[in-house]
């Protein structure tokens, strides 16, 4: 999220703190600064001049000669191309020598002709998103040669805030929630925005507002007519571009704005194609034109904001409709503020695909009471703008959820005690009521503490809460490090956890794999993709996200996908697991968890059978040398979908525990057919837990050894199993 300077300085009086120390004490306190940028220091020499003259250039298609008053030189000669330049016009001249987006301007030479100097668009500026012509400033009172610093907040610092540290602060995502912070930080009054009476509008016609789901907490509207200016002042552009919103017309640009001030995101409809609202959730099959002009297919469970035929006009939330919304031929226009089930906003943005700022705000959990509130402040902008709107309805305001009102016991020896240093206790209740919060006393150091409805929503609901929160604002840079005073007495090393990683560090060291990290889901599409279907004996609820079916109940087919996001990569693959798979559910639903090890060989060049005795060796050297159990290795009768011909099982202390083989060909070639691939899986808390085999040990004997070679003539069928059990 993007902030600027100067709009927060018009929301707290912080003019004399350098930008330095601001951002210093916003990233100890209240979140994370990705970056702070200066604008307006890649223009220079840029000011208000006028058109005397404008004549099209012979020979040319689209080149004008002008002759430009910019208030030293009163007949400049100019090149231009704009398609709007017009004698008398008012425009931006960036003069020879001066700069625009840190390029710096010279004469130059167009179609023959010299020109000295630039006339510049809204975009070339960075100060608006109009790049059709050159600025065309109507304001007569403009003095010509005056410099564009001096008349716009051109000038100006944008602070960058990482979007993870406010996920849990709502009341974060506008310029007034971090006025409020730095009013405490720096203890400075909180300055109040002018806001109209909306009261004084009953007795007028009401909207028909029909609200017909539970996902929709409150729902307010307001219709204002006769609007006539279209276009939006350059001090909101100017905002808007900085903050990295584009501007488009007054009305869209207003919601905007207001939702980059308070936080409260709005929509504008037009008067004459919503003249009623009806708000529902979605049916089957059920699209909307949006604003961008794409066509989106709305899913089931989604909330619209239909109008009052019950036609969508809007995803709620998250976008609106094209057919709603508003024009240059816009004159009335109806206000939705709102509030939504943040889940149900969640859940609609990711399976449409579509995350737009609302619905990134929608999705935090928004304040109900801040509806009216940024209808009111929207109102009043508007007022200054075009005196003559009129507002034709009364406030409808439908509320289905109350704001929660949650109170909490404070201690203030607990706050000091958890904090770790003694803080006085006025000060303590005077950072609580700056933050927004109501405080009543029990006693002379117990009181009960009314968080407020912008930090009730998903934020603060406890006593350690609050701690937090007096804790960050006394600064934890001020808080002293001190030596742990209790005993430090070293844990013995779970067992288990040891063998995990002596066997880790056994593959890795000696034979070049390497250890990856996977998630429990079961991904069943991709499974499907490439010849086999896992069962999952934990379903997910709600599977739309890429292909997760449930939990996984083997660990293989997560190195299988491990091994098709790098196989273009590599010659040679080796990676192993030690995870956790679902393997049943017990009885009273709990799952059956089991730790496995899974372990894959891939390689373009060494065939099956040499993989695979590789794979037999390492799991010989990990069970004689970290175990040091009996491993042993039966030919699979019941075939596994996963493995080939060349499988078998691995048995420990006569239970089988895992299988091991090469990977079944109709898998492999839907995957790589360059690869040869074995694998293994087992589990690995019933391989940890085998029976130690004694090692016995003698001398060395005194005579020479003697190698015999034996040959046995058996039977097809035979197993190198069963010739080793008769001759043992």
């Amino acid at each position: 999220m993007l902030l600027s300077l100067n709009w927060l300085k018009e929301l707290v009086d912080i003019e004399d703190i350098s930008t330095e120390e601001i951002v210093k004490r916003l990233n100890l306190s209240t979140a994370e600064i990705e970056s702070v940028t200066k604008k307006g220091d890649d223009m220079e020499d840029v000011v208000v001049a006028k058109v005397n003259t404008c004549e099209k250039l012979l020979n040319t298609n689209h080149l004008n000669l002008l002759s430009v008053d910019d208030g030293i030189n009163h007949d400049l000669q100019i090149v231009t191309g704009a398609p709007n330049v017009y004698a008398g016009m008012k425009t931006a001249l960036v003069r020879v020598g001066g700069k625009v987006a840190g390029r710096k301007i010279t004469k130059a030479k167009l179609a023959g002709i010299e020109s000295f100097g630039m006339c510049c668009s809204e975009t070339e500026l960075g100060i608006g998103n109009d790049d059709e012509g050159i600025i065309d400033f109507k304001d007569d009172k403009l003095e010509v040669g005056a410099s564009l610093k001096d008349i716009f907040p051109i000038e100006d610092t944008i602070i960058e805030i990482d979007n993870k540290s406010l996920t849990n602060r709502p009341d974060l995502w506008g310029h007034f929630g971090f006025a409020r912070e730095l009013s405490v930080i720096f203890d400075r009054p909180l300055k109040q925005f002018n806001v109209v009476d909306l009261s004084k509008l009953k007795g007028l016609e009401k909207i028909s507002v029909k609200v017909e789901t539970d996902g929709c907490y409150r729902y307010s509207a307001l219709r204002i007519d006769n609007v006539n200016v279209k276009k939006s002042p350059y001090l909101i552009k100017i905002r808007l571009n900085y903050c990295g919103l584009r501007d488009i017309n007054l009305l869209a640009d207003l919601t905007n704005y207001l939702m980059l001030e308070i936080g409260q995101p709005m929509h504008a409809f037009d008067n004459k194609v919503v003249d009623g609202i009806v708000v529902r959730e979605s049916k089957k099959e059920e699209k909307l034109l949006t604003l961008e002009n794409e066509l989106h297919d709305i899913p089931e469970d989604c909330i619209l904001i239909c109008d009052k035929n019950d036609n969508p006009v809007a995803i709620a939330g998250i976008k609106g409709g094209l057919n709603s919304g508003i024009s240059d031929q816009t004159n009335g226009f109806l206000l939705e503020s709102a509030t939504f089930d943040p889940v149900k906003i969640r859940k609609a943005s990711r399976k449409i695909g579509l995350t737009t700022d609302s619905s990134l705000r929608y999705e935090k959990s928004l304040d109900q009471n801040m509806t009216t509130l940024a209808i009111a402040r929207l109102v009043y902008i508007l007022k200054n703008i075009d005196e003559e709107i009129v507002i034709t309805s009364e406030l409808s305001d439908n509320i289905n959820m109350p704001s929660k009102n949650i109170e909490i016991d404070m201690n203030i020896d607990t706050i000091c005690e958890r904090i770790g240093i003694t803080i006085e206790k006025n000060r303590i209740l005077s950072i609580l009521k700056k933050l927004g919060f109501s405080i009543k006393e029990k006693s002379e150091k117990e009181y009960i503490v009314t968080v407020p409805t912008y930090r009730a929503t998903k934020d603060i609901s406890i006593q350690e809460d609050l701690v937090e929160e007096i804790a960050r604002l006394v600064g934890y840079d001020n808080i002293p490090a001190l030596p742990i005073q209790d005993k430090v007495t070293p844990v013995e090393v779970d067992s288990s956890h040891k063998l995990e990683y002596e066997v880790k560090i056994l593959l890795a060291e000696k034979y070049g794999v390497s250890e990856v990290h996977s998630y429990v889901w079961n991904y069943a599409d991709f499974n499907k993709s490439i010849g086999f279907d896992t069962k999952s004996y934990l379903s997910l609820t709600d599977a739309s996200n890429s292909g997760q079916s449930g939990i996984r109940s083997q660990l293989v087919p997560s190195l299988l996908q491990f091994f098709d996001n790098n196989k273009n990569n590599f010659s040679e693959i080796k990676i192993a697991e030690i995870g956790r798979v679902c393997a049943g559910v017990k009885e009273d639903g709990s799952a059956i968890e089991e730790k496995r090890l899974a372990i894959l060989l891939a390689n373009t060049k060494k065939s099956e059978k040499e993989l695979y005795f590789e794979l037999k060796k390492m799991m010989e050297d990990i069970s004689c040398n970290l175990i040091g159990s009996k491993i042993d290795f039966e030919l699979d009768a019941e075939k596994n979908y996963l493995f080939g011909p060349a499988s078998c099982k691995i048995v420990v202390d006569n239970n089988v525990i895992g299988e091991m083989g090469v990977l079944f060909p109709t898998i492999k070639q839907n995957l790589d057919k360059r690869f040869n691939i074995a694998l293994l899986e087992l589990d690995f808390n019933k391989f940890a837990q085998a029976e130690v085999v004694e090692k016995k040990i003698s001398k060395i004997s005194k005579y020479q050894s003697v190698s015999m070679d034996f040959n046995f003539m058996v039977p097809n069928k035979f197993t190198y199993k069963d010739l080793q059990n008769i001759i043992s």
